[in-house]
């Protein structure tokens, strides 16, 4: 065994590996998302589940590990599809930090794992390290701003979901 491989971290969880790519926390580095790990919830469900629907209180976040999502909102004559959410996207960050309807219904469309950071969860990882708790309402705030940006331009692709 070299002496180098003694002092190298193990690892990063591929979970987190993931996670890391989402935009809100892209910019975090590895310590810092050993961090986050302990404000995220890990979320499995079934082909069809409802993550949640259109209407109901926003509460947080969720970031998709593996599998595949998709939003919907209600249209005059039938349901609009917002389209797709693949591992590495993030959705409901609006809820992060503020307390409003959601936009949209997100669900499962196969068995799909995704981690959840409540509105509860960042204000505690603000208090603990505010640094970080700063840097991640910071990312969510530019997503917002971007999706809304694109949404005031015309775009109407899955890229302006929230």
């Amino acid at each position: 065994m070299k002496l180098a491989n003694l002092f190298r971290p193990p690892p990063l969880d591929p979970k987190l590996k993931t996670v890391g790519t989402a935009s809100i926390f892209q910019n975090c580095t590895r310590q810092e998302l050993e961090t986050l790990k302990l404000y995220l919830h890990e979320r499995h469900y079934l082909e069809g589940e409802i993550v949640f629907d259109e209407g109901e209180e926003g509460e947080g976040v969720y970031i998709v590990v593996s599998g595949k999502f998709r939003a919907t909102r209600k249209g005059m004559l039938k349901k609009r599809n917002l389209g797709e959410i693949l591992p590495g996207e993030c959705f409901g960050e609006i809820a992060l930090l503020k307390s409003t309807p959601r936009l949209a219904t997100v669900v499962a469309e196969e068995p799909s794992v995704a981690f959840a950071m409540f509105r509860s969860d960042l204000e505690r990882l603000a208090d603990a390290r505010p640094r970080l708790g700063f840097k991640v309402a910071v990312q969510v705030a530019r997503l917002m701003s971007s999706r809304l940006h694109r949404f005031l331009e015309g775009h109407t692709d899955s890229s302006i979901l929230s």
